[in-house]
């Protein structure tokens, strides 16, 4: 009896062992998650891109369902009771309410921007390329161009931002999302003006137009080169050429540079090398009529010959070899009026009348000019024969103002009719000594010889 209690008892004793044995390995099962190694509780390769059984291929193959994380990490996923936070490794995963958001607070945009976060970060889910990697969430399903790839800003690379639109047809839509309605930063606090100021071009849709941009702005040219070449004929950004669809081009529809002085003031649509067509009108600032200060007396002095000659741009400008030459657009109008070349200063009186011409801005007049009367002629040598009333004679030293029009340069005004020092007579008189200058009217008929610096008497032109 004793021996079968004692071998019942050895029975009852394995029994209990092994129930023992049974229940710590149950209890290891229950211990809590704290007490546990993530082998322990994940599969192995859980925290590696390359297994498949790394949490983000099983997270995105569950529809990122985070309901089984939350229990050991925590709802804001900072560790828990398993001490282990989410964002240790990556800082902005699982994603806050309004990650896609423009408008909120949360958005990804910000995020980045602020430096919470780097692009590294996103990649180890998204991918090295990010189009997609674990998470299966490709970032250009909603930006096709971001993140922007290496050379995104190099005008050179294959892959810069200029060739990417304009392989979208200029369709600035998705810049816009980050950068924002007017380009101006945006969410992502980069504005597409800090690069190229005129860009996108929405701010040429002004009245004043991109004439209007550039001489406010100083003329940026270098910036237009950036994308158009430098010669404005296309480059290698955007291979769209300043003179296409006639747009910088004269009037046969050659192209010419936007550099080309009759671009910004005078006839637009003249020839590049056509010198006088740079006069206004159209001023810098557009303007046509002659009662402003920019256009003037420009056309009478230069295009049409109704008074005399036609006059060098260099006769009171400074004119520049190029754009940007010191003293062109460097300097705010209005244009400096400088007395260069020598008909104004023009020296008569047989060599000892010298004339001083000055430009009041103010009155905006010109005085002391040979062209409107400060000239003297001393009779002697082939005039002694022409006029006996004065051993000289004068002209009137007119000062007209440059927006006076027809009255500023009447006939009589620069030389009396006739001048001071003239023998008596009638207009209908000049003929008879300066027929081959005038008619019988008093009408100029040869514009070539009237105020040219010569004196123009029975068909001779004579030094004064």
């Amino acid at each position: 009896m004793r021996a079968l209690l004692r071998l019942r008892g050895t029975g009852i004793l394995i029994a209990l062992l092994l129930v023992g044995a049974a229940g710590c390995s149950k209890l290891k099962d229950d211990l809590p998650a704290a007490d546990k190694t993530a082998s322990q509780i994940h599969d192995p390769g859980w925290n590696d891109p390359t297994s498949a059984n790394f949490h983000g291929v099983v997270l995105h193959a569950d529809n990122y369902q985070y309901n089984q994380c939350v229990s050991c990490h925590a709802k804001s996923f900072g560790g828990g009771t398993s001490g282990v936070g989410c964002f240790t490794c990556h800082q902005s995963f699982p994603h806050k309410a309004g990650w896609s958001d423009t408008s909120s607070t949360n958005f990804h945009g910000k995020f980045l921007r602020l430096g919470l976060g780097q692009l590294t970060d996103c990649a180890s889910c998204h991918g090295a390329a990010f189009d997609g990697g674990t998470s299966g969430k490709s970032c250009f399903t909603c930006h096709a161009s971001y993140p922007h790839n290496a050379g995104w800003i190099d005008p050179a690379s294959a892959v810069s931002h200029g060739k990417f639109l304009k392989a979208k047809s200029w369709d600035t839509g998705e810049c816009a999302r980050c950068h924002g309605a007017n380009f101006s930063g945006g969410t992502s606090g980069k504005s597409c003006f800090t690069c190229h100021p005129a860009y996108p071009h929405t701010v040429f849709a002004s009245s004043s137009g991109h004439a209007g941009y550039l001489y406010t702005q100083g003329y940026p040219l270098a910036q237009c080169k950036t994308c158009h070449g430098a010669s404005y004929a296309g480059g290698t950004v955007v291979n769209v050429s300043c003179s296409s669809a006639g747009c910088h081009a004269d009037n046969t529809g050659t192209p010419k540079s936007p550099e080309a002085c009759n671009t910004c003031h005078g006839q637009f649509l003249a020839s590049a090398s056509d010198a006088l067509s740079a006069a206004p009108p159209k001023s810098v600032l557009g303007d046509s009529a002659t009662t402003v200060r920019g256009v003037g007396a420009h056309a009478k002095h230069l295009l049409s010959g109704t008074l005399g000659k036609s006059v060098k741009c260099v006769e009171c400008h400074t004119v520049p070899t190029t754009l940007f030459a010191t003293g062109h657009v460097d300097t705010q109008l209005p244009a400096e009026v400088v007395f260069n070349d020598t008909l104004a200063r023009l020296v008569t009186g047989g060599g000892t009348f010298v004339p001083n011409p000055t430009y009041n801005a103010t009155s905006l007049t010109c005085a002391n000019t040979y062209c409107h009367g400060k000239w003297q002629l001393k009779k002697s040598g082939p005039y002694a024969a022409f006029f006996t009333t004065d051993s000289v004679m004068v002209g009137a030293a007119n000062a007209p103002s440059w927006t006076s029009g027809a009255s500023g340069a009447a006939c009589g005004s620069c030389h009396g009719l006739p001048p001071t020092g003239h023998p008596p007579s009638s207009l209908s008189d000049c003929q008879n000594c300066h027929g081959t200058v005038v008619n019988g009217s008093g009408q100029i008929i040869n514009h070539a010889l009237h105020i040219n610096g010569k004196v123009n008497v029975f068909g001779q032109e004579l030094a004064f």
